[in-house]
């Protein structure tokens, strides 16, 4: 910060930059550039790595990345640098909850404790005195666990197309186009948007010439497939119109690209199939473990660590009728197991919910955080029947899986479910005036997009429908990003 103030106070207006600011002899000696507090491990640890904005111009020190939920901030020692000597620099501390009207001259009392649960001001004056500058000073606490998934029940919505009567639903994406197939009973309810929180979906009645699996409904970029109660694969551009594709499987696996994956028998083995063929394929038969039918979403996963589009999937029932816990990865050509063997973190189970999203770690010995891509299992059923309550999650692509946070698991107002499909969504959120404050960059972030997770329909322990859309979000996503 030293050296970008000498800089700004060597450019003149000619520059024509709205990022140049411009100060005088005066000013420049009240200019702080660090500010800080000291060591107090009785308060919280890395209470000293905690970093200070100081926004010259506003009149603003404050910790954009504020302190842990109950952080008590009645007794702080703070530590300031100052550019040049100054006269005096003093704390006002009004309304407080030890010091209601207090005044600390931090010239000659600098190891004097701050209650900033009050209005506190710093006034620095130049050692000349003829120049003063009152800066707002805030220690800015959570008020909420920011390193949590939030589940609001009001952002709960009934599912597109249902009606009182929802037997069964599957959600989907095709391409940029979000599909929910509803059987209510004596009709199916084809409802389309962009948006996945769009508050009207384009709902049709679809009229089949067959019986269709609904679970089965799967999308790759261009196309809808599903089976026929036969096993006879269908597909669509519209979900509408449906045409034989003269292919008869035991199950649908996933769409991959301009293709869909499945599993088709022989009546004595199981073997891998997709549809259209691309060239040089032939059916293989299923790995041993492979689940053949009751696995989560086959889910697209974005990597470094690989040259060809990966997607993955997790649990299921193999050829011999076994819940399994495996985790599979499919690059275009191959199946391969991802998750750890020596690992027996995740339990068996089927119909379980698997997304990639993102959580924050604290980084060691610093009140600093890092973003990680994190996959999350949620729901599904166990081998004993009963339905999964516990969230997993893994920081490395599916290798080894942990049980995630307290703050991460589901909220106890949302059903425990097997069967539901989750997408994330992208949404801006803006800035509100206080945390929008100019700052030292090339440009002010007044929206930011946050991802949002959707948790579609699904089954309770009865297997009865659940009619409902479930919104989630890391709630440390929601805050104004830090830069």
């Amino acid at each position: 910060m030293v050296l970008s103030l000498m800089a700004v106070a060597s450019c003149n207006k000619d520059d024509d930059d709205d990022d140049v600011y411009t100060y005088s002899e005066s000013e420049m000696t009240t200019l702080i550039t660090a500010f800080g507090l000291q060591e107090n491990d009785n308060v919280m640890d890395n209470l000293d790595s905690v970093f200070f904005t100081v926004d010259v111009d506003n009149g603003l020190i404050y910790n954009a990345d504020s302190l842990p939920v109950g952080t008590n901030v009645t007794k702080l020692v703070a530590t300031i640098d100052f550019m040049n000597t100054v006269s005096s620099a003093v704390f006002t501390i009004k309304g407080g909850t030890l010091q209601k009207d207090t005044t600390i001259n931090y010239s000659t009392s600098s190891t004097d404790s701050i209650d900033f649960t009050g209005n506190v001001k710093l006034t620095v004056t130049s050692y000349d005195q003829s120049y003063v500058k009152v800066y707002d000073v805030k220690v800015n606490v959570h008020k909420m666990e920011p390193d949590s998934m939030m589940w609001n029940l009001d952002w709960r919505r009934d599912l597109p197309g249902a009606t009182d009567n929802v037997i069964t639903s599957k959600t989907v994406l095709q391409g940029s186009t979000y599909r929910c197939l509803v059987h209510n009973g004596d009709s199916y309810v084809l409802s389309s948007a962009t948006e996945p929180n769009q508050e009207t979906w384009e709902k049709q009645t679809v009229s089949f010439s067959f019986t269709p699996q609904v679970t089965s409904l799967t999308a790759n970029d261009n196309y809808l497939y599903i089976l026929d109660t036969d096993g006879e694969l269908y597909s669509s551009e519209d979900g509408i119109t449906w045409s034989d594709c003269n292919e008869q499987w035991y199950s649908i696996v996933g769409g991959y690209e301009d293709r869909v994956l499945g599993i088709w028998t022989d009546g004595s083995a199981y073997y891998h199939d997709e549809y259209p063929l691309r060239d040089g394929f032939a059916p293989t038969p299923v790995e041993d473990g492979f689940p053949i039918t009751g696995s989560s979403q086959l889910v697209h996963a974005d990597n470094s660590w690989v040259v060809t589009s990966q997607s993955m999937m997790v649990g299921g029932l193999n050829k011999n009728g076994y819940m399994v816990s495996d985790v599979w990865g499919y690059d275009g050509a191959r199946w391969g197991q991802i998750n750890d063997d020596h690992s027996d973190t995740l339990p068996e189970l089927a119909g379980a919910t698997l997304f990639p999203y993102y959580t924050y770690t604290n980084l060691s010995g610093t009140l600093r955080y890092k973003k990680h891509v994190t996959w999350f299992i949620v729901g599904g059923t166990l081998a004993d029947g009963s339905l999964n309550k516990v969230v997993y999650t893994s920081n490395n692509q599916g290798i080894n899986w942990t049980v995630a946070d307290t703050a991460c698991q589901m909220a106890n107002h949302i059903p425990l479910f097997t069967g539901a499909q989750a997408y994330v969504n992208f949404e801006t959120l803006y800035a509100t005036t206080s945390s929008s404050a100019p700052r030292r960059v090339s440009s002010v972030v007044t929206s930011w997009p946050c991802p949002y997770i959707y948790l579609f329909g699904g089954y309770d322990r009865d297997g009865d429908a659940l009619p409902f859309v479930w919104r989630g979000v890391y709630t440390r996503m929601t805050f104004y990003p830090l830069y």
